[in-house]
């Protein structure tokens, strides 16, 4: 039971210890070991803590199963104190769990009570413009800027996950802006690409002369330019046991040593991961550390990727034809048939990807106006062609009006005809018809030429 009890508060977001009726503490989670120091009292060898001494023990034994609430300070800050008996076994009695929740742990509960909210109650929480570069209204994604943003208050790590792509860099960039770590720096640090050979000095630094090649005055590491500051982790999902060794160390002691030094020390840092990579997958297979997940993942986001939000395909052309100044001088459009094959790609790049596509296709469109004939050929390598059958529209099954489904197809080939080339000219060649026919049919149908 003592085992089974230990792993459920292992790791929970508030910061616990069990004591004995002397106040005695007999275990700490992980989040109390990172927050608060114990003293250790050498005559009955036990480890005790001053933010225990309002406590009234006689008070607890006066219930069955007690809770008692009371408030501490710990160099200033208000702590709430909940206590509780634990009388599970006869053998535990007067034993109690104490949970102590901070302004960061109210943070966090709101966190992560957020992923159950509505569309109309995010629709309440207006992002900030630190978040103004992500672009997109799809609920899901919508739904993770607004617990970035709220994550990005407190300094609760923070774990980005997603597809290459998806904009998960861009995404801990805002949370560092938007925090209060907002003035000191945000070091990315690329996981999969430090060698093991390099891991220490990278990370921490070294002092002078701690090896051959090393320069005389020694160097500081990524932890100690990030101190008041946020890392990135970017990519953790590649890095090497041995790099993650590293990093739990840090993680865990909040101190580190340079190589060739002797001094502890400490860092107060935020720490941000992504990765693109299952992470309980690869603790399946051995390839990553469960205490450094548990360590990274107090609060997880999650990005979709593109194909998942295609309603934002729109947003983000609009975004990515504006964000250049000199493209947006020349007021550049997609025509509907370009934007129905982006619509209908499956987008492996995610975000990344499109926009590539639309760079590409504003330097390979003629006038202002996007064809799908500027749009790069792995697009149409999916199924997606310029033949009659891609613009044959569709029909209920019961639909048998032969003269009102030629009227229809004539109609779209036409519209299609236009708006896949720069001039009226071409279009009657690609048609195939008289400039009279043409004329006619334009008329008919409604379809002035306006890009």
């Amino acid at each position: 039971m003592k085992i089974i009890f230990e792993k459920l508060i292992k790791d929970i977001i508030q910061p616990a210890i069990i004591i004995d009726k002397n106040k005695n503490v007999l275990y700490v989670n992980t989040n109390f070991a990172n927050r608060f120091s114990l003293e250790t009292d050498k005559q009955n060898n036990f480890r005790t803590t001053p933010l225990l001494n309002p406590l009234n023990i006689e008070s607890l034994n006066k219930k069955p199963i007690a809770d008692i609430r009371f408030t501490v300070f710990d160099q200033g800050d208000k702590i709430n104190v909940s206590v509780y008996k634990l009388n599970m076994l006869e053998k535990m009695k007067n034993i109690f769990l104490v949970l102590f929740q901070t302004k960061s742990d109210d943070a966090a509960t709101t966190i992560m009570r957020a992923p159950f909210e509505t569309e109309e109650q995010l629709a309440n929480d207006i992002l900030t413009q630190e978040f103004k570069e992500l672009i997109g209204e799809n609920i899901a994604f919508k739904r993770a800027l607004v617990l970035a943003q709220r994550a990005a208050k407190s300094n609760i790590s923070v774990l980005i996950t997603g597809e290459s792509g998806t904009g998960k860099e861009i995404l801990a960039r805002a949370i560092h802006k938007a925090s209060t770590r907002l003035a000191k720096p945000l070091i990315d640090v690329n996981c999969a690409a430090i060698p093991d050979t390099l891991i220490e000095s990278e990370l921490f630094g070294y002092e002078k002369g701690a090896f051959t090649g090393a320069k005389a005055e020694g160097r500081k590491g990524y932890f100690d330019e990030a101190h008041e500051g946020t890392i990135l982790l970017d990519e953790i999902g590649d890095a090497s046991l041995q790099t993650q060794s590293k990093l739990l160390r840090v993680l865990e002691e909040g101190t580190f040593k340079r190589v060739g030094g002797t001094k502890n020390i400490k860092v107060d840092v935020r720490i941000i991961s992504s990765t693109n990579r299952d992470l309980t997958a690869l603790i399946e297979q051995k390839k990553f550390r469960e205490d450094l997940f548990f360590r990274l993942n107090a609060f997880t986001i999650f990005l979709p990727p593109l194909r998942q939000r295609k309603e934002d395909i729109p947003l983000l052309v609009d975004h990515f034809l504006k964000s250049n100044s000199d493209i947006e001088k020349r007021k550049f459009k997609l025509s509907s048939s370009a934007m129905d094959i982006l619509n209908s790609y499956h987008w492996p790049g995610n975000v990344r990807e499109l926009k590539g596509v639309v760079s590409y296709a504003v330097n390979m469109s003629a006038d202002n106006y996007i064809r799908p004939n500027s749009l790069p050929n792995f697009l149409f390598a999916t199924g997606q062609t310029h033949e009659v059958d891609a613009y044959i529209p569709s029909f209920k099954e019961d639909f048998f009006n032969l003269a009102q489904a030629t009227t229809e197809l004539e109609k779209k080939l036409i519209r299609r005809a236009l708006e896949q080339t720069s001039n009226k000219s071409m279009a009657i060649k690609k048609l195939g018809i008289s400039r009279r026919t043409f004329y006619q049919k334009i008329k008919k149908y409604g379809l002035d030429y306006k890009p």
